[in-house]
């Protein structure tokens, strides 16, 4: 090895010892060390025993904090192999990778959290919306119950107030027409007189609002017209003073004709334009908001209006079409007085037999009797659609012979198997049991849903932490440095750590989630407690 290249070896990795090229040269060729010499520098001075500057102030600092005994003491030097620069390449290739499955697998993680944030919303969204819809379906049911049981006491009392009405106009036919047609009058004048006050109060013409917008755009007008005056009040005044000036000073220069001319016409257009600037300036300021203001006002009586107009058409409907029906009944019984006794005998005959076809022959001879009842009190609940009253004797017929249990029995299409007890009772044993399955059936489909995603989630969870736990492990193992080593990029180190406490969140959250899914079963079995109750008395 040459003096100058082992200066420059010095050089580079900063051992400045001072000494002359001249006299390295002279230790390198003394014939009696020389050889020896060489040979120990070939063998010591290299990359692999030299320190650089960063090495050295780093050994300097472990050797003043005491770190350098410990370490010495700690592990057996002559064990421990030296780092060549393609194991250096591994490493780091290794670490790069890890990086790299970490981010991935963190990536993963957020996706999984993100999706169990989505789940455990679309479950308390859910459960909010099963809540709302059984109280939805408990209200409509009772809605349901009210009414079946007013249309059986309805047609129940029309029932029997027919047959009292058959047999009274066997012998007064006549008398009970008149008296019918009184009745009816009287209630359809009732009818026209609730909606001639019905159509009072609709009344979109407010004297007094009309008087108070006339009497803005009286206002809006004078203001306009006091504008416009004082604007070419304005003008003249300038005019005026204009001429003035001119004449207190005559040395000023006088403007050209043309000038004279321009300013003329400028001041002409102005005063043409004054009267339409003012007139928008008044209406956009005062009259628009003003006019907005009352026609949002009537706005809100439109759906109202809108509304009653429906509701006085279909009355009207209703009672052209009753006295249509009222006028083809009395001919009818005109036409037919003759026949008067037949008729009272087959009646009576009718009457006695306690099967209800023949009631349903004699209905259409008495449309009017089941208006008189609802004709006392006229309130929009019994007047918005009277001809769904006649629909209802229509199937008067059906409700006798299908019960309204058989009928929910029929529309949620369980079968009732036939046995020696009582219809009711076995009806009201299979819906319990049809219902009794299908909440089983929905229990086994949420419970078995959510263990598969728990079970999913948990082996998710477990993979990662492996992952994470095998990765450290190896990264400390591979490290002469022991527990305290930190990752290349500290980034890393704080999205684990990120990490760890969003799992933490996550687990609090399906926590909260299994908590409201307890509460949802205990909520369905009170919902099952009014089913049942709720069949019952419909079997009653």
């Amino acid at each position: 090895m040459e003096a100058q290249a082992l200066a420059s070896l010095l050089g580079r990795y900063g051992r400045d010892v001072g000494v002359d090229e001249r006299a390295i040269h002279d230790a390198l060729e003394n014939p009696i060390y020389g050889t020896a010499f060489k040979e120990w520098v070939q063998l010591h001075l290299g990359h692999e025993n030299l320190l650089s500057v960063d090495e050295l102030d780093l050994y300097t600092s472990l050797d003043k904090a005491g770190v350098v005994d410990q370490l010495v003491a700690s592990q057996d030097l002559a064990l421990v192999h030296p780092v060549s620069r393609q194991d250096l390449t591994t490493a780091i290739e290794e670490l790069e990778r890890s990086t790299a499955a970490i981010n991935e697998r963190t990536e993963s993680l957020k996706q999984h959290q993100n999706a169990l944030a989505k789940l455990v919303d679309t479950s308390d969204k859910a459960r909010k919306a099963r809540s709302r819809m059984d109280e939805a379906c408990v209200a409509r049911q009772t809605n349901e119950q009210k009414k079946l049981l007013t249309t059986v006491e309805g047609l129940a009392q029309t029932l029997s107030f027919q047959a009292t009405e058959l047999e009274a106009q066997a012998t007064t036919a006549i008398d009970n027409l008149r008296q019918a047609a009184d009745n009816v009058f009287r209630s359809d004048d009732k009818l026209l007189s609730s909606l001639k006050k019905l159509g009072q109060e609709l009344d979109p013409e407010d004297p007094e609002e009309k008087a108070n917008v006339e009497k803005l755009r009286e206002t809006c007008m004078r203001l306009i017209k006091f504008t416009v005056e004082v604007a070419r009040t304005k003008l003249d005044r300038v005019y005026l003073e204009a001429l003035v000036s001119a004449q207190r000073n005559p040395s000023q220069q006088r403007a050209s004709p043309e000038e004279v001319r321009g300013l003329q016409e400028e001041v002409e257009s102005l005063y043409a334009e004054i009267l339409p600037v003012a007139q928008m300036s008044v209406e956009q300021q005062y009259l628009e908001p003003a006019l907005k203001a009352v026609a949002e006002r009537n706005g809100n009586t439109l759906g109202r209006s809108a509304e009653a107009a429906a509701y006085v058409n279909a009355c009207l409907d209703y009672l052209v079409d009753h006295m249509t029906r009222l006028t083809t009944h009395a001919e009818t019984i005109q036409s037919h007085q003759a026949a008067s006794a037949g008729l009272i005998e087959a009646t009576r005959t009718e009457l006695a037999v306690p099967a209800t076809p023949p009631k349903k022959k004699q209905v259409p001879q008495q449309l009017m009797s089941p208006v008189r009842p609802r004709s006392t009190t006229y309130t929009a609940s019994a007047m918005a659609t009277p001809a769904p009253g006649h629909r209802r004797h229509r199937s008067s017929g059906a409700f006798a012979e299908e019960g309204p249990l058989e009928a929910l029995m029929r529309l949620l299409a369980i079968h009732i198997p036939a046995t020696s007890g009582s219809e009711a009772e076995d009806a009201v044993a299979a819906l319990a049991r049809s219902q009794a399955d299908r909440s089983a059936k929905s229990r086994d489909v949420a419970l078995n849903a959510q263990e598969s995603f728990e079970r999913a989630v948990a082996a998710h969870l477990g993979d990662s932490w492996r992952a994470i736990q095998l990765l450290r492990d190896s990264v400390l193992a591979e490290s002469p440095f022991g527990p305290e080593v930190r990752l290349a990029d500290p980034e890393i180190e704080g999205s684990i750590v990120v990490l760890g406490q969003e799992v933490a969140k996550v687990r609090e959250r399906v926590g909260e989630a299994e908590d409201i899914v307890a509460k949802g079963r205990g909520r369905k079995h009170a919902g099952s407690e009014r089913q049942r109750e709720m069949v019952e008395r419909w079997a009653r």
